[in-house]
């Protein structure tokens, strides 16, 4: 039988208060460090109470269809066996991320490939063909149209043939051995724990002798953000967010798990992290925590003191849960930006 019973928060979790505790320790951030990890503006800790997540790594990270195909399944539970290893979660105890393995990523990359080069060679051989029958209309014009036509589908039967089995060979590889094919790393990369209030960040999770090794754990008051920002090949700026502490060079990459999008975005990740990690407040009000909502203490009795249906996402049908996404890009831009 599952324990279903709330965590227990420990003495050393975290509150937006601690952002104000003085810091005693000198800076040992190395050159180096500075220039990758410590980079771009240092966002100010806040004390966000109002509900406003990303979208793209927030409310649409799992839909509420995504949601009811999770809850249907015959062995479903909030905390499956062995929830405790799993190298990614995102639950009522801890956020914590690894990154997939050099073969997952392999993997990803050639279904990715095949997909896009099947449409494109589709609309290319769809666009010669057309345009090889009104050349061959020309009085000029000196070839067969059925020659070229005939030599064309050759090609581009090849053409698709090869885009086909990448694509569709993959997906098998998928269906067959997902845990072959999308695997990720032994270990986790990096915790930020609800329960406790630290931060880990492990050793190197790409190894089976390393995995699992902790690096640092530190309080995550201590951390500073970074927002740093990096040209797309349109020109245009995209973001991602890095959590810094302020003396030792302990870092985390949260562009795995918030992804590299908009600077609006960024900022709505950077305020729910510190919602997600301070007790005194409920969990960010977003489709992925509704299954934990009932395992946290703060959360429990917030949804308790505003009669917030338990299922309030899960039961949501498609056309409101759109109209809450536009809802919520226009609640961004007036938050931060207004």
């Amino acid at each position: 039988m599952t324990d279903l019973t709330p965590i227990i928060y420990a003495d050393t979790a975290h509150i937006s208060e601690k952002f104000l505790w003085p810091r005693s320790e000198p800076c040992h951030h190395g050159k180096r460090f500075r220039l990758t990890a410590a980079s771009g503006q240092r966002l100010a800790p806040r004390n966000p109470t109002i509900s406003i997540p990303p979208v793209a790594k927030g409310l649409e990270l799992i839909t509420s269809v995504q949601l009811r195909n999770i809850e249907s399944q015959s062995d479903f539970s909030p905390r499956p066996k062995g929830y405790q290893k799993y190298p990614i979660r995102m639950d009522e105890e801890c956020l914590r991320y690894s990154s997939q393995t050099k073969l997952g990523f392999i993997f990803g990359i050639a279904r990715a490939l095949g997909m896009v080069g099947f449409f494109l060679a589709l609309f290319a051989a769809f666009v010669s063909m057309v345009a090889i029958f009104f050349a061959s209309q020309s009085p000029q014009s000196s070839f067969n149209y059925n020659e070229m036509l005939s030599d064309l589908i050759s090609v581009y039967i090849y053409i698709l043939g090869f885009c086909l089995l990448m694509w569709g060979g993959v997906r098998l590889i998928y269906r067959s051995f997902p845990n072959f094919a999308a695997g990720f790393q032994p270990g986790p990369m990096w915790e930020l724990n609800r329960r406790t209030g630290m931060v880990t960040v492990f050793a190197n999770s790409a190894k089976k002798s390393t995995a699992w090794k902790v690096a640092y754990e530190l309080p995550f008051h201590e951390f500073d953000c970074y927002i740093q920002s990096s040209p797309m090949s349109q020109g245009i700026a995209q973001y991602n967010l890095s959590l810094v502490h302020y003396s030792d060079e302990a870092h985390v990459a949260l562009v795995g798990m918030f992804g590299v999008t908009s600077r609006l975005d960024q900022l709505a990740a950077w305020d729910m992290v510190q919602r997600y990690m301070d007790t005194s407040q409920p969990l960010p009000d977003i489709p992925v925590f509704e299954m934990y909502r009932s395992l946290d203490p703060t959360t429990i009795q917030a949804d308790k003191e505003i009669d917030r249906p338990p299922r309030y996402w899960r039961d949501m049908d498609d056309e409101t849960f759109n109209y809450k996404i536009v809802e919520l890009q226009d609640r961004l831009s007036e938050f931060y930006y207004g």
